[in-house]
Formats: structure tokens, sequence, C-alpha cells
């Protein structure tokens, strides 16, 4: 009997069989499993953190040195402005810190910043400053509450300072500040109609003394980014005008700042009130560059730079912040804020309000970038900072 036929015959009903096909199937999906196992590496971060990680850490951002590229402001309102620096690191955080800048419209920065090494146990940190800033093109719409919004003067601003301050931190979060500065100013009127803007200071050169004293509570992370603790700072400066011309005052200012982290710091609420009151010797006034102000990048942010100025101001801000990435933060915010001749002229109606969205790149302990968008009762504005606003 030939069993040929007949062998063929069961092989090929064994490998039609469904338990025979499913067995297959298996062996040839653990095969290619094998096989991708062979390729397959950690997962990183995608190339678009690679990016950011790189700009992050570099060598200035991540406490090195050298020299660096700059961008920021070189006096509030004059626009965006670039430059370079150079950074040297000492040891105990001394440092000195060397600083050109030049914003759009063809204001001027320089500055060097020397800090010495910490003494007593890195509780006392003593530095020096000494900056030259020419700013172009300064807005100035009038005194008060109720200015007309396109009735806005121009003046060019030249401050010099010359200045020196301590630090002594006796225990990590709480600190005593104070110091001494020359300032030397000078603003030039161009078009500026003084009869019918009437602006204290301005198209005058004036000289100053200025003393110092700040009692601060800090319990934030760092000063650049945190998720969580508060700042609470009480200042007070005194402007003595060295030539006896009518422009001495005092400062008073006031401020808070408090994170309260929700999920593992995945969310955050951030709130902020700040006040800021000057008092005037007899017969003297607070000249216009000086003056408290509202309306920037880090204040009221949907409204030009120095919209609303006067003797005194307050403010209050509010972020609900979350972080969809490692290195980038969003934040919705809403500011409020208004400005007097004294604490007893603040009305409630007189408040002005601005809302936006915003985003922040961010390392561990500072921010690089802010970019946000605002939008309040005259307009929009889109603010770029090198900094965190709170």
């Amino acid at each position: 009997m030939n069993r040929a036929p007949a062998l063929f015959f069961l092989v090929t009903v064994l490998l039609s069989s469904p338990s025979f096909a499913q067995s297959t199937r298996v062996e040839t999906i653990a095969e290619q499993q094998a096989e991708k196992a062979k390729r397959l590496a950690p997962e990183g971060p995608s190339d678009a953190e690679l990016v950011v990680r790189r700009v992050l850490l570099s060598p200035l951002l991540s406490g090195g040195g050298g020299a660096y590229p700059w961008f920021g402001s070189v006096f509030g309102g004059s626009g965006m402005a670039v430059g370079a620096g150079y950074l040297k690191r000492f040891e105990k955080s001394g440092a000195i810190n060397l600083l050109a800048g030049i914003s759009v419209n063809n204001s001027q920065l320089l500055e060097t910043r020397v800090v010495a090494p910490a003494l007593f146990r890195d509780r006392l940190q003593i530095g020096a400053l000494a900056r030259w800033t020419s700013a172009k093109g300064v807005s100035y719409y009038g005194v008060g509450p109720a200015t007309d919004a396109e009735a806005d003067f121009e003046y060019d601003y030249q401050p010099t300072e010359l200045s020196t301050d301590a630090t002594f931190k006796p225990v990590r979060w709480l600190s005593f500040g104070g110091g001494y500065s020359f300032v030397n100013l000078t603003t030039g009127v161009g078009s500026f109609d003084l009869a019918a803007r009437p602006a204290p200071g301005v198209g005058r050169e004036l000289a100053y003394n200025v003393m110092r004293a700040e009692v601060a509570i800090d319990s934030r992370t760092s000063p650049g980014y945190t998720t969580r603790g508060g700042l609470y700072r009480v200042a007070w400066e005194r402007h003595e005008e060295r030539h006896d011309l009518p422009f001495s005052f005092d400062a008073q200012e006031y401020e808070v700042r408090q994170f309260v982290p929700l999920l593992r710091e995945q969310f955050v609420l951030g709130v902020r009130g700040l006040m800021t009151l000057t008092s005037t010797d007899a017969g003297s006034q607070v000249p216009v560059p000086l003056a408290p102000y509202l309306g920037s990048g880090s204040t009221l942010r949907a409204f030009p730079t120095r919209r609303f100025t006067d003797r005194s101001r307050v403010l209050v801000s509010g972020e609900y912040r979350w972080r969809p990435s490692r290195y980038l933060d969003m934040a919705l915010f809403v500011d409020s804020g208004q400005v007097a001749g004294d604490v007893q002229q603040f009305r409630f109606g007189d408040f002005e309000t601005n809302w936006g969205i915003g985003a922040r790149f961010h390392g561990p302990l500072f921010t690089a970038l802010r970019v946000e968008y605002a939008r309040g009762r005259e307009g929009r504005n889109i603010v770029f900072a090198g900094s965190q606003i709170f």
C-alpha cells in the first residue's frame, strides 16, 4: 500500500489546523519582538527638549562663566535690547559681571557689577555697581489715574549710578540689606511741551545721594524660579537732592509674594501684592523719572510702560501656573492696580485690570525667557522678558 498520499494529507490537515496556525503566529511575534529589542534604547528627551536643555544649561545659566549673549531691556519702554557680557565667578558666591547692550530705539546700557566673596560663614555679601544708561523716547502720560492714552509725550533720560550695598543673612530665610548710591540724571525734553503738560524734574539735571534699607523674609526655592514658599519685604529709600533743588523725597515699599503648590507642584497658585508710597520734603516734588508707575511687563502687563504715574501705587497680581514639560511653565494671570497722590486717595472703582496667558522657559532655579499675551481696557500687549514676573 502506497502511504505517501496518506502522509501528505495528514501533514496538510495539521498545518491548516487553528492550533498550529496560532502557534506559528506566536512564534513569529516573539521573533519580531526579540529583533526589535535589539534596536531599543532607553527613552530620552525629544529633539525640542534637547534644544531647550542646551540653552538652559549653558555655562552662564548653569553657574559657569565666560562671555555670553544678552537680551532684555535697557530701560522700561525702550523695546527689546541685545548685547554681550562677560561673567567671572569666584569662590563663596563672588563674581564680576560686565555688560553692554543696545535696544531697537538706540537706547544704550553699560554696567559693571562686582560681588565680593561672602564673609562670616556666607552670611554677609558686599557688592558694588557702576551703571550708565541712555534711554530714548521715554513716555509720559501725565500724573494720576485719569490720563489720556493718546496724549503722551516723550523725553530722553540719562542716569549715571555708582552704588554699594551689603546684605546680611543670619539665617537662610531672613535678610537685612542696605546701601548707598550716587545718582546723576539728566533729561532732554526734545519736543516735550512743558507748558501744556507739567512734568516735575524733566528738563533738569539732578544729582542724588540715595540711602536705602530693606528687611526680607524669603522662603522661596530661588528668586529666579520657584514653586513654593513666599517673600515678605519692606524697603525704605531716601533721595536727597545734592544741589538743594526742590526734588528730595522718601519712598517706602511693601511687597508680598506667595506660592502654593498643587498636585506635587505640577500646578501652582501665585499671588503678589505691591505698594509704593512717597513723601516729599516741604516744597519738594517727586521727579517724573523716579516716580512710582504702573504699566509694563512686570506690573500692568496690557498697558504701555509708565502708562500711569503718581506719588503712590498699589498692585495685585494672581497667576495659575501649570507645567506641561520639564523646562516650560504655562500661566493664566490677572493684574489689577492703581496710582494716586497718597494712600487716602486710592479708590476701588479706579483700579485698572488686565488678564492674559503666558509661557516661561526655565531651569530649576532661574527663568530664561518669559513670553506673555495680555489684554486690558486700552488694548493688548505682548511681553518678552528675561526674568520671572514674581
